[in-house]
């Protein structure tokens, strides 16, 4: 009974969760042409956000999810959250950044080479929070395809007393996506320059997210 719940009820729940709360809010967007270049180029591109932030993205790119591909855990929780991505269109890898790691990496990596856009939860499935795992830098070292920061946060919200302090935004609250800037690593990059990449991406990651967390704490129209 738990497993049909968590497989064939709670992911339609979610999926119109998302949908009821997100449709009320409105929306900000700051570095969007950073996304649109890499589009305007021709180029697909790994998008890289924290656990936490997850909530209104899948409802933000509805559009257009059918280019991404999201690297899922085979735990419950990433169970639920491939099934409910499923109903807003993303493809779905699965696999964990503790468990089958290389294999799940290289099929994403593999996605990116077929022009499909990687997705990839910055923080992992486990955590530490806001803390940058390797693996979406290391796509953009397999594939090409440079590593796009995006975040999200919201004028009123609840949050979860979850690992990742997930977020939810309360109905009819603003929101705001911000950009970060796109990395991209050659295929030649060593361990060093991985590392200061991966730091100087984590940076970036902090600094966008503390904008987005005090955006409406300034004078907005």
């Amino acid at each position: 009974m738990k497993n049909f719940l968590n497989s064939y009820v709670a992911p339609p729940v979610a999926f119109l969760l998302i949908w009821l709360i997100s449709v009320t809010l409105r929306l900000f967007v700051e570095g969007g042409e950073r996304e649109s270049a890499l589009l305007g180029q021709g180029k697909n591109y790994s998008l890289v956000f924290w656990h936490g932030r997850l909530f209104y993205l899948p409802y933000y790119y509805r559009k257009t999810a059918g280019r991404f591909r999201i690297l899922a855990s085979p735990s419950v929780d990433g169970e639920i959250i491939a099934r409910t991505l499923k109903l807003f269109g993303f493809g779905v890898v699965r696999g964990s950044s503790f468990k089958g790691a290389a294999k799940a990496l290289l099929a994403l990596a593999r996605s990116a080479s077929d022009g499909y856009c990687p997705v990839l939860i910055a923080d992992g499935s486990r955590g530490p929070i806001y803390n940058l795992q390797p693996g979406a830098l290391l796509i953009s070292k397999l594939s090409g395809a440079p590593a796009l920061p995006v975040t999200v946060s919201f004028s009123s919200y609840w949050t979860l007393p979850t690992w990742d302090k997930l977020m939810i935004p309360k109905p009819f609250s603003k929101v705001v996506v911000i950009y970060g800037t796109p990395v991209t690593l050659s295929r030649d990059c060593g361990e060093d320059a991985l590392e200061k990449a991966r730091l100087d991406m984590e940076a970036d990651m902090t600094a966008i997210t503390q904008r987005a967390d005090g955006y409406f704490k300034e004078p907005r129209t």
